[in-house]
């Protein structure tokens, strides 16, 4: 048990102890980045997955918002762009049909809501 413990500490020695015990080490480490890599993977995957689903969640909150918002008979887009200090880069906002207005304004509030999840996690 001291041999090991004295060949493991230096790398070289290490390497030679076990090519000597028939393990391949090339492999062993080839392997085992494969493996790692493949973890990384799933880790980024189940992460991406859990982002959309909130992201959805998130969307389907705006989604509600904006209808009820368009629902009511005093909704004034000029006032929400004011409000909401949005950046309107259509010069003929006027011209806009309800729903492009509906579909910008879903946008603008999943983004704004994502930003304040976001926010209220740090």
């Amino acid at each position: 048990m001291q041999a090991a413990d004295n060949e493991s500490s230096d790398k070289g020695m290490a390497r030679e102890f076990l090519a000597s015990e028939g393990v391949n080490v090339d492999r062993m480490v080839s392997d085992g980045l494969k493996r790692i890599k493949q973890m990384q993977m799933i880790a980024e995957a189940k992460k991406t997955e859990q982002e959309m689903f909130a992201s959805e969640k998130i969307k389907a909150q705006a989604t509600q918002w904006v209808d009820e918002l368009l629902s009511k008979v005093d909704f004034s887009l000029p006032e929400l762009v004011r409000k909401e200090e949005l950046t309107v880069s259509f010069r003929n906002v006027e011209h806009l049909s309800q729903e492009d207005i509906r579909v910008i304004l879903i946008r603008h509030f999943t983004l704004k809501f994502l930003n304040q999840q976001k926010d209220n996690q740090q």
